[in-house]
């Protein structure tokens, strides 16, 4: 390692090469604690962020060609807005990220910006549960030249809902640059409005007759005997457990792998219906392909997927293509008695979820290191992908798209797919002992998540794995005691996960 000493700027703020970067040159510094600080990746983007704690700006430069963490301290003539804004704009931010829990982040209203003096334009969006408080506010210089080119906007994620786990401002800001270059756009508002966003932007290229809902009710769908279907209720996600065998309780270690979001990796290919629904009293017009609701019975036919071994795969009678043709692929046997299906189909979501797919894949895949940074970066980007499924069951006049037969085929797909993940695990010999919606819990002899599971290194294609703890918990007696509790699988994962937390911050 070559240690250099580290130069002052001119404002008397901090340059520091950072050591996350491939190639950079590592400068150790005794005087001022920046160990571990990581935005690997970062690139030219033109939008230039910033993070404001309560005595300075802490961003990116680019000084002799390499990239480098600057800290600047806030002038003392900076303590009124106006003096901030001019400090800020000369720094040449486009976003300004303010930490949680600083004075500014908690007194700020939306008042303060839209009283800003008349050099500047405001427009603030407010938090819907607050009012008065600013998720984020947007200025604009007044005047001619080159000022107008640029705008400043205040982010406020204390207020907008995003709940990252933000111990400092490095956390803040390794979080919004990892979202900025892996969805490839600023991430300043709400989830909810980023993900409304996001399905229009990403849907724009599809004709309104395949995004428009048929024009029967599909809430009064009824079977051959009267029952009326519920496309919200007819899937659910996987929760489910099982003792530890007697192998497995003299092995050592207990990993955790999560996926990103079946529902996410469901919408990359699923086909969804365009037209009015069909009725096929029969059931003879299922196919595999088409999709539909189907009224099915269900033998499990010597499948490993009896609910002991692995988790049962239905929860209901009534289920989508997707998954009526995983129970056969699974080993089950199979009679469609009757169903509702979609003669057109199309794939109106592959560009929103291969959008968000990708962005996961390169959050995972190409070396970014920050520990916080990147868990905030997946939640976020699974959160999008939960709200941007939810939005196609809501009614228009809730902001919806009124297709939930739409959620219920995304839904079923993606306990398709995870039922795949279990059978391709299986397949080489590792058998999860609890699954959570979209993590998966296997005892392990090898202290090593990626040994354990080799191929979650794979390059080729990314399978939307990820280790859930760096280091796996010791399988002690306490921990095999949890698996002899009748505690509810969900409960089992929180305390897991609880314990974990603690074992890794001690």
């Amino acid at each position: 390692m070559t240690i250099y000493t580290f130069s002052w700027h001119i404002t008397f703020g901090v340059l520091i090469t950072l050591p996350f970067f491939p190639n950079a040159v590592r400068i150790v510094l005794y005087m001022i604690n920046i160990a571990n600080t990581d935005f690997s990746m970062l690139n030219s983007n033109p939008n230039r962020i910033g993070v404001l704690t309560n005595t300075e700006v802490l961003l990116v430069d680019v000084v002799q060609g390499k990239q480098v963490l600057r800290s600047n301290l806030v002038p003392v003539d900076a303590d009124n807005l106006s003096g901030l804004l001019e400090h800020l704009w000369q720094l040449g931010l486009s976003e300004v990220w303010i930490l949680p829990n600083t004075t500014l982040s908690q007194s700020a209203t939306c008042a303060l910006f839209e009283d800003i003096n008349d050099s500047w334009v405001a427009v603030v969006h407010p938090n819907p549960s607050e009012p008065d408080r600013p998720t984020c506010a947007i200025l604009l210089p007044r005047g001619n030249g080159q000022r107008e080119a640029r705008r400043l906007t205040f982010v406020f994620p204390e207020h907008a809902g995003w709940n990252w786990v933000l111990p400092d401002a490095r956390s803040l800001l390794a979080t919004v640059t990892y979202l900025n270059q892996t969805l490839a756009r600023p991430v300043i508002d709400s989830p909810d409005l980023l993900a409304h966003q996001l399905l229009s932007d990403l849907t724009l290229d599809q004709s309104t007759s395949e995004l428009s809902p048929p024009l029967i009710d599909l809430h009064t769908l009824h079977s051959r005997d009267g029952e009326t279907l519920s496309m919200i209720e007819s899937a659910h996600d996987l929760v489910w457990m099982r003792p530890l065998t007697l192998v497995e309780q003299r092995q050592r270690y207990l990993h955790k792998y999560k996926h990103i979001s079946p529902y996410l990796e469901a919408c990359t290919g699923i086909r969804l219906g365009a037209g009015e629904p069909e009725f096929s009293s029969t059931g003879r017009a299922y196919d595999g392909i088409r999709p539909g609701m189907w009224r099915v019975d269900v033998e499990h036919a010597g499948s490993i997927f009896d609910g002991k071994k692995l988790p049962y795969f239905l929860d209901g009678e009534w289920i989508s293509t997707p998954q009526v043709k995983c129970c056969a692929d699974i080993g089950y046997r199979v009679y469609v008695r009757e169903g509702y299906y979609w003669s057109q189909s199309h794939e109106p979501l592959k560009r929103w979820g291969m959008t968000l797919w990708q962005a996961a894949e390169r959050l995972h895949s190409k070396g970014y290191q920050h520990e916080y940074g990147k868990a905030n970066a997946s939640r976020s980007i699974e959160l999008l992908a939960q709200l941007g499924v939810a939005i196609l069951a809501k009614e228009k006049n809730d902001g919806g798209r009124a297709r939930p037969d739409w959620r219920m085929q995304i839904v079923g797909r993606s306990r398709a797919i995870l039922f795949i993940h279990l059978a391709s695990f299986a397949r080489k010999g590792l058998m999860p002992v609890l699954v959570d919606k979209d993590a998966i819990w296997i005892v392990s002899e090898d202290p090593n998540p990626l040994t354990t599971v080799p191929w979650l290194r794979a390059t080729h294609q990314w399978r939307g794995y990820f280790v859930g703890y760096n280091v796996p918990l010791p399988l002690t007696n306490d921990i095999k005691a949890i698996f002899r509790t009748t505690e509810s699988p969900g409960q089992v994962a929180r305390a897991l996960d609880a314990l974990a937390d603690g074992s890794q911050n001690r």
